[in-house]
């Protein structure tokens, strides 16, 4: 049968009798399917335990910025230059989530600046690759097995998992088995036969601190370039109880939808000003912020979606301003061991009876 409506219904959509209902009615009214989903999806977030570290519950005022109008407005370049009229809202929302990414983290605009365009997680560290790096420039990162990220490159012996590791060369470094730390001294050696232009301090499954510092000694001797992921780590940081990477770092990507409770998006964070004097006495200024920026847009994006951009300035102002932010992470902090203590002990118990516990 035809899909297409009849002669009276298609009367009445040409005469717009029934269309501006269509555009402002509630959503149980226009696709009451879909309405229903949602509401099955919200009591399952709320009636479970989400333990996932890659998701978080975001707030309601953010919500309320990812549905406005902001959605509809599209906008190529970046604030002040960009490639359709309209933007003068969209500029001042993006230029405002900036300034409010780098108060996040308490950053200096002189030395800091923050691009809040890139679509996710993996997509920011592809881009970081592109302007930094050219084709098949080597990279190290903690290997996936041992809790690093796909997105930092990933193969086997036989096939290239990651699409990182097809453009560029990449290799793993790994934990000492024995203590579940990363082997800086391997990490070390490693580096010295490589060579990396690029060496990644992140992961998405490893529960230790990162030693920033001997990485940055490690970059120093290579002259290799220090990215620091900090996508499940962020809103630690921002909240201030965890070591943060950018006294150590060239450049940090994050996430903002983890531990920042933000919308699903992601940020880029890099170096700028003066970052040497040369032997002529000349200062030498960092070259991050042209190149990020272009891989962004138009290298490897289109129009942002502005819409995220805009709930991510609300979620950044309430990491900027809400004490109970910083108290969460704390509590985190000291109810975890004390969670993982009593789940050892009952896993312990268990097994004394016979039944294997999956860890």
């Amino acid at each position: 049968m035809s899909s297409l409506p009849n002669e009276a219904v298609y009367e009445k959509e040409k005469n717009g009798v029934t269309w501006p209902k269509q555009l402002n009615a509630p959503l149980e009214v226009v696709d009451p399917e879909i309405a229903d989903i949602i509401e099955h999806e919200k009591a399952r977030q709320w009636k479970g335990l989400e333990l996932i570290p890659s998701e978080n519950f975001t707030s309601v005022s953010v919500m309320q910025a990812v549905g406005s109008v902001m959605t509809n407005k599209y906008s190529e370049g970046y604030p002040g230059a960009r490639y359709y009229g309209g933007n003068e809202y969209i500029d001042m929302a993006e230029s405002l989530c900036q300034k409010r990414a780098l108060e996040a983290f308490r950053l200096d605009p002189e030395k800091w600046g923050v691009n809040v365009q890139s679509l996710s997680g993996s997509p920011s560290n592809f881009q970081v690759y592109t302007a930094l790096l050219k084709p098949h420039d080597r990279i190290m990162a903690l290997d996936l097995p041992h809790g690093g990220h796909l997105s930092h490159g990933y193969q086997t012996d036989t096939k290239k998992i990651s699409a990182v590791s097809i453009f560029f060369e990449t290799m793993p470094y790994r934990l000492n088995e024995s203590t579940g730390y990363i082997d800086y001294d391997q990490l070390e050696k490693s580096a010295t036969l490589f060579r990396p232009k690029l060496i990644v301090a992140g992961a998405s499954a490893y529960a230790r601190l990162y030693d920033y510092e001997r990485i940055r000694k490690v970059c120093n001797k290579q002259k290799a370039i220090m990215l620091a992921d900090m996508a499940h780590i962020s809103g630690l940081v921002a909240a201030g109880v965890i070591p943060s990477p950018f006294e150590y770092a060239d450049v940090v990507t994050t996430t903002t939808h983890k531990s920042l409770r933000g919308p699903r998006g992601a940020m880029i964070f890099f170096r700028k000003g003066v970052k040497e004097i040369n032997k002529q006495g000349k200062e030498v200024f960092y070259d991050y912020e042209e190149k990020i920026n272009q891989a962004v847009f138009p290298g490897l994006q289109g129009g942002p979606h502005n819409h995220t951009i805009t709930g991510l300035a609300v979620a950044l102002k309430q990491v900027c301003t809400l004490i109970t932010f910083s108290h969460i992470h704390v509590f985190s902090l000291h109810v975890y061991p004390a969670f993982v203590s009593n789940q050892n002990n009952s896993e312990n118990i268990e097994e004394d009876k016979g039944r294997p516990c999956v860890r």
